[in-house]
């Protein structure tokens, strides 16, 4: 039986500029233009059969979840396992604030983004230690396909874990806000078919259709990939596919 998980970002949040800020466990709601995002999937996966909704429990989270799933009679479920990475003092400061606030610390980061962590906050690595096994657990005893709304940092850390890739590959993931990834779970392999597909992405064609454009693995990961030649699933072809087998 196959399954899929779709891993949905958030929307935008309510915060004060566009600059790039180190938002982690600040508990905000989304703004005018994430909840526009939320909606715009919405139409994307009102014909989706989805047994099921997990959510950070991140009010950001919460709300994206609440309106994809619109008036649709679907259990939800809170995950605190999946909340983003704790920044610590770093929290809600911009990358450009942080480089002059604390210069060593930021190049200390970008030296090694699995151990660094931020005072009061955690590192990769720790994240990847509550993640993963909620992750692998979520995607092991669902029946059905299932919608997990949560955070760029958790699902660059499961991305990263299900592909193999080093976690100085971080930023080669790109994840967008309301940026869908697509994973499929078919005879105890848990497969990549989607990275970060949006509806404008896709353009107004394709999002009505529920279709999505080919979205490869990111550039240097050639191992436990194949072709699946004609395959299609509920967002369109999928071209690559990555796996990693639940088996015990």
């Amino acid at each position: 039986m196959e399954k899929r998980i779709y891993l949905v970002r958030h929307g935008r949040p309510e915060l004060p500029d566009r600059n790039t800020r180190f938002l982690g466990r600040s508990d905000l709601p989304l703004s005018e233009e994430g909840r526009k995002q939320a909606e715009e999937l919405r139409s994307v996966f009102e014909n989706l059969p989805l047994e099921g909704v997990f959510t950070s429990g991140l009010k950001r989270a919460d709300e994206t979840a609440s309106i994809i799933a619109g008036h649709r009679d679907i259990p939800f479920t809170t995950l605190p396992a999946l909340q983003e990475v704790a920044f610590g003092k770093w929290e809600l400061l911009t990358m450009d604030e942080i480089r002059l606030k604390d210069p060593g610390a930021y190049e200390e980061r970008g030296r090694d983004f699995a151990n660094f962590r931020p005072e009061g906050g955690e590192n990769f690595l720790e994240v990847q230690q509550r993640v993963w096994p909620a992750f692998l657990s979520l995607a092991d005893e669902q029946r059905g396909d299932i919608l997990v709304a949560a955070h760029s940092g958790v699902f660059k850390t499961i991305l990263l874990t299900l592909l193999e890739l080093p976690w100085q590959r971080l930023f080669t993931l790109r994840q967008d806000y309301c940026g869908v990834h697509v994973l499929l779970l078919s005879g105890g392999e848990l497969l990549v078919e989607r990275l970060n597909w949006s509806p404008r992405l896709g353009g107004e064609k394709s999002a009505a259709r529920g279709e999505l454009p080919d979205r490869g693995l990111p550039p240097g990961r050639t191992e436990g990939v194949r072709h699946a030649e004609g395959a299609s699933g509920p967002f369109g072809m999928i071209s690559l596919r990555a796996w990693v087998s639940l088996r015990t």
